[in-house]
């Protein structure tokens, strides 16, 4: 053989490395498992020094087992699961664990930690939205990022680079800090048709940080897919590969974007296919429904439209479902019978299960008429696509008391069907938007099963081929290696290393009935879990918490009325610090400007307020600082959070920049300068409720000021009082507060969210007594 190409796949679960001949026949392959670490909170992380360790030695093993000398080895492809990677100034893992763990530098995709940061993103409407089926997933970057901002500042401070996992590989193997177009565009949100990042989009959300050094942390200029990195294999990774130092690595794929590119192209029957006019769905633990296009098509709740995300000038969409062989598990986990058939079939116990199913049914198709009572919501993470509703949870409905072997039965095919049913949704929608299928092609751990091809051509009304290869995930990443190797582009590649060998077609009639009445069940019960959730949501005081900022978040006031009680003095008003803070505590600048000359009785300066303004902040850039507490306040509370604030938008955004709480509130950040009037009246915290979409009602506000305090109680909302800056000497001085309307009065930032619960628990009590 003149030469070979590898692929690597790193998954959940473990990495796995193939060897493949020119015309993409896998030669050798080699599987090593990788830990994982889940804690509460929605938290699952990884340790990027385990997963390369991993992919070494499977690699090492592959080679070996394919018989063929290093030098055979004419390039090799990374492909890996959207994990974000971080790593210090020197390389070196820097810790993403809440609790501090050192190894743990890997947010896994599946990690929904940052879930509300998504929504806060969402909320913004941003023109980037649209490149992700206009609501953004917290399995994306941005928002795992703005969730690292917020509650690890010093762990971006550090940083010196963030990858995501397919990147961080092909680093380690070359030395390149280029990232691939397919992993910028599609998770870190570059704009590949315009060859640029979203600079504003960055900006609004608390992620300027991004810019600095020409984006020096993600990467500034990102290489097409399978584009060579640097000098090929450093001497450190040949040498743990056992590979020839210098093999050419190509820029990667994400690994479902290594799925489509093992299946879209694939030959049928000797002929070249369009892979404009085939589905690409990866079964794995999620699922991914990838599909190309020459013309940009946004659909909503559908990742995309990416130019060149995988093949050049073509604009690629993605679909998917956040579990699908982990729905699978999960829901056979849950089954007593399940024990005991993994202790009968070990590893082969869902191949096993399928056996019997089948035997029982009388057939494939017939297969799906055993659950016809039974009905699986299994969106146990969340709905990805086509409803961008990571907020949505799994439910079955028609369970009894039965724990034999064919209650288990049932169960496993009603969690088919039911993936089956959320896979139709997203081929519908396509379709809708312009794309025609003739087929689906599938890849991934699940598409090996027949029971699965047919649920799937049953419920879709769509033929399905499944390619030649055992491994198309890995067999795509083995093109990146020959397109790095200068041997083929990425389409050719596709067209010529990869044969469909199996189709399944769609029973139609009786059966195609059956999922029609049953697919129609599915959705009620899809509706009834979304009507639950709201209805729990909707009990849950407050929706959103709304932050003043100058003594509240950030301790400004005292270093603010001393400048100001100061220039007042020089221009002819001399007033004591109590006046001061009377008279100014929560205003907007004009109507304090405008109070100060009538009781001058004559105007200031024209450049009064300017100056005025310049000196503090100038003052704050030396000596403020946070309030104590707020990081653990947000951090606990169950709400969203905004601020709404009488600052001018220049002082706002500066005095929580240098305290470094920006990124905890960006971009719900409001200032009275966007209203009419400011506090006292309730405009500001009117406009911040309709910015956040919450009824007044629903809102709480969080106010040192009796002008704050007023400005709340007129917009309809609650407000509770906070005293603990360094502008109140004593918990008693919050008198005035409560006379203006505060519920209640606190000093400790951190105890926020307790106070808050106690809040709500009360107001719950009075609403059904």
């Amino acid at each position: 053989m003149s030469e070979a190409y590898i692929g690597v796949d790193v998954g959940t679960l473990s990495a796995r490395a193939g060897v493949f001949d020119p015309v993409g026949r896998l030669i050798a392959s080699a599987r090593r498992p990788i830990a994982i670490w889940r804690e509460p909170g929605e938290i699952v992380e990884q340790s990027s020094d385990d997963i390369w360790r991993a992919a070494t030695s499977a690699v090492r093993e592959a080679v070996e087992a394919s018989g063929l000398p290093p030098e055979a080895i004419a390039g090799m492809g990374f492909d890996a699961t959207c994990s974000l990677v971080a790593l210090d100034r020197d390389a070196r893992p820097l810790s993403v664990s809440p609790a501090g763990a050192p190894e743990r530098d890997v947010i896994v995709w599946m990690d929904h930690r940052a879930a509300a940061d998504a929504d806060r993103i969402n909320a913004g409407g941003h023109e980037a939205l649209r490149y992700v089926g206009g609501r953004i997933s917290p399995e994306m970057h941005a928002p795992k990022l703005a969730w690292l901002a917020r509650r690890k500042p010093e762990m971006i401070a550090k940083a010196g680079h963030v990858f995501d996992l397919t990147d961080f590989l092909s680093f380690r193997a070359t030395g390149s800090l280029t990232r691939s177009a397919c992993t910028a565009t599609c998770k870190f949100g570059y704009l590949a048709h315009e060859k640029r990042w979203p600079d504003e989009f960055f900006d609004s959300v608390g992620l300027g940080f991004l810019k600095d050094n020409d984006y020096a942390l993600i990467g500034a200029y990102p290489a097409p897919p399978g584009a060579p990195l640097g000098q090929g294999l450093t001497a450190e990774a040949a040498a743990a590969m056992a590979l020839r130092q210098g093999t050419p690595v190509g820029a990667g794929l994400i690994d479902a974007h290594a799925g489509a590119a093992g299946t879209l192209g694939a030959r049928a029957e000797g002929r070249q296919a369009d892979p404009r006019r085939r589905l690409a769905l990866i079964l794995g633990t999620s699922s991914s429904c990838m599909a190309l296009s020459d013309e940009p098509r946004f659909v909503d709740g559908v990742w995309g439209p990416h130019f060149a995300a995988l093949t050049s000038d073509q604009w690629l969409v993605d679909g998917g479902q956040s579990a699908f062989g982990a729905a699978i598990d999960h829901l056979l986990r849950l089954h007593p019978a399940f024990a005991a058939l993994s202790a009968r079939a070990g590893p082969h116990a869902l191949a096993a299960l399928e056996k019997d199913i089948v035997a029982r049914a009388g057939g494939l198709s017939p297969a799906a008429l055993i659950a016809e009572g039974l009905h699986v919501l299994p969106d146990f993470i969340g709905s990805r696509s086509p409803l961008a509703d990571p907020g949505a949870r799994g439910g079955v409905l028609g369970m009894d008391l039965r724990e034999d072997a064919a209650s288990l039965q049932e169960l496993h095919v009603a969690g088919l069907c039911g993936l089956a049913y959320g896979l139709a949704d997203i081929v519908g929608k396509l379709e809708r938007a312009g794309y025609e299928f003739d087929a689906i092609v599938v890849s991934g751990g699940a598409a090996q099963s027949p029971l699965v091809r047919q649920i799937i051509a049953d419920v879709c009304g769509k033929t399905v081929e499944a390619p030649e290869t055992a491994e198309p995930v890995l067999l795509g990443s083995a093109m990146i290696g020959a397109v790095a190797a200068g041997t083929q582009t990425l389409v050719s590649a596709m067209g010529s290393m990869s044969t469909i060998a199996l189709r399944t077609a769609p029973a139609g009639g009786a059966f195609a009935a059956f999922h029609a009445r049953k697919r129609r069940a599915h959705e009620i019960l899809r509706q009834a879990e979304r009507e639950v959730r709201h209805t729990s949501l909707k009990a849950r005081w407050p929706e959103v918490v709304i932050f003043d900022c100058d003594g509240v978040l950030v301790d400004s006031e005292v270093i603010a009325l001393a400048v100001t009680r100061r220039r007042l003095g020089e221009a002819g008003l001399h007033l004591t610090d109590e006046e001061t803070r009377e008279r100014f505590l929560g205003l907007r600048l004009d109507s304090a400007m405008r109070r100060v000359e009538t009781e001058l009785g004559a105007p200031l300066p024209k450049d009064f307020p300017d100056d005025l303004s310049r000196e503090i902040l100038a003052t704050f850039a030396r000596e403020l600082k946070g309030v104590e507490g707020v990081r653990q306040a947000v951090g606990g509370l169950r709400a969203r959070v905004c601020v709404a604030s009488s600052s001018a938008p220049e002082r706002l955004s500066f005095a929580l920049r240098v305290t470094g709480y920006e990124t905890l509130f960006a971009p719900n950040i409001f200032s009275a300068a966007e209203v009419a009037q400011g506090k006292p009246s309730p405009d500001l915290f009117l406009f911040a409720a309709r910015a956040m979409g919450a009824a007044p009602k629903d809102c709480l506000v969080i106010e040192d000021s009796v002008a704050g305090v007023a400005a709340a109680r007129a917009a309809g909302m609650r407000v509770f009082g906070f005293v603990g800056a360094s502008h109140f000497s004593r918990l008693d001085e919050g008198a005035d507060l409560t006379a203006a309307g505060a519920e209640l009065i606190f000093d400790d930032m951190a105890k926020l969210p307790d106070i808050v619960a106690a809040g709500a628990a009360r107001a719950g009590a009075a609403n059904t007594g």
